[in-house]
């Protein structure tokens, strides 16, 4: 789904989507400049300026990596996810130092790969591997200290064992992004820029979380969507919630998770996949529509058409 919205352009971020004849990059969470002629010169990207970390892949990859302690919770705030081909390549680097903490993760998918480190690219490949790590379908791979700081690694075309290869770089950025891009549409509708206005402030999951689970907020501040989760254990009621003017972020029950973006289109908004018109709006709830149908595997669920989101206000006491 998030392939299939990248190419059909309905990825929010100007720089989400990097697509080469065999390869193509997104970003989520914070981008950033590369390449060749940038080595040791890379820059953060303004916020706003890729897509926010997905909720399927905070799901489906960070959140298992955080149960097990592989990382602290809310850890991870930039993802790259590579959709390789035959005949692609994962040129030899090394993570730049300045912008990303250690360590680095790399989640794999598909068909398997073998990571190098130390060789060379040329065409007569006169440096070989130092070593050769094979990265397996479904496995994570850690990369500190030596194998992260000290030597490149890298994939060449034929250490690609496979048709197609999926692997997404796990990040925690070391200095803060700088300010949000100027976030201006002047051709959206009226409607969509009193829709901008009028969902200003908290809103919640309508589904309450499980035992197991921790409750989900998000806190709108103009085309910007903060995500909000609950800390474990966190109480149900905090003095935090008699000041109108306070920062929930601040709260000592709940951690930044991400960052979405609101694009305004039409007479509606986007949001993570979903659509919001004046017809699905109300001063209690957002009724956002799936842009695209809703696939799963239960029939009963089939009818499903979107998520809800129900207003808190300012009140963060039901964290």
């Amino acid at each position: 789904d998030t392939c299939w919205r990248g190419h059909a352009g309905l990825l929010p971020g100007a720089n989400t989507v990097d697509a080469t004849p065999c390869r193509t990059k997104y970003f989520f969470g914070n981008g950033y400049t590369y390449g060749r002629g940038l080595r040791g010169r890379e820059a953060l990207l303004p916020l706003g300026a890729v897509c926010p970390i997905p909720d399927w892949l905070h799901h489906l990859v960070i959140a298992p990596l955080e149960s097990r302690g592989m990382i602290p919770p809310g850890w991870v705030d930039s993802v790259v996810m590579n959709d390789y081909r035959t005949g692609s390549s994962i040129v030899a680097h090394v993570d730049p130092p300045r912008l990303f903490a250690r360590p680095i993760l790399t989640a794999s998918f598909f068909a398997p790969a073998r990571l190098v480190f130390g060789a060379s690219f040329d065409p007569e490949r006169k440096t070989p591997p130092a070593y050769a790590q094979l990265l397996t379908r479904g496995s994570v791979l850690m990369l500190d200290g030596y194998s992260a700081n000290k030597v490149t690694h890298g994939i060449r075309p034929e250490d690609m064992l496979g048709e197609r290869r999926v692997s997404m770089i796990l990040r925690h950025l070391i200095e803060a992004p700088p300010q949000s891009l100027t976030l201006q549409y002047p051709d959206a509708s009226a409607g969509a820029n009193w829709l901008v206005a009028q969902i200003q402030g908290l809103w919640r999951d309508a589904v309450a979380p499980t035992a197991s689970q921790r409750s989900r907020f998000y806190l709108v501040r103009g085309l910007l969507v903060t995500i909000l989760m609950s800390k474990k254990g966190a109480p149900t009621t905090s003095p935090a919630a008699d000041s109108a003017t306070k920062d929930p972020r601040s709260a000592k029950f709940a951690v930044e998770a991400g960052i979405w973006q609101l694009l305004p289109v039409g007479d509606g908004l986007v949001c993570n996949g979903g659509w919001l018109d004046e017809q699905h709006f109300s001063a209690r709830a957002l009724e956002w529509q799936y842009l695209r149908p809703w696939v799963c595997n239960n029939a009963e669920e089939d009818s499903v058409p979107g998520f809800t989101w129900l207003h808190v206000g300012d009140d963060v006491s039901s964290m």
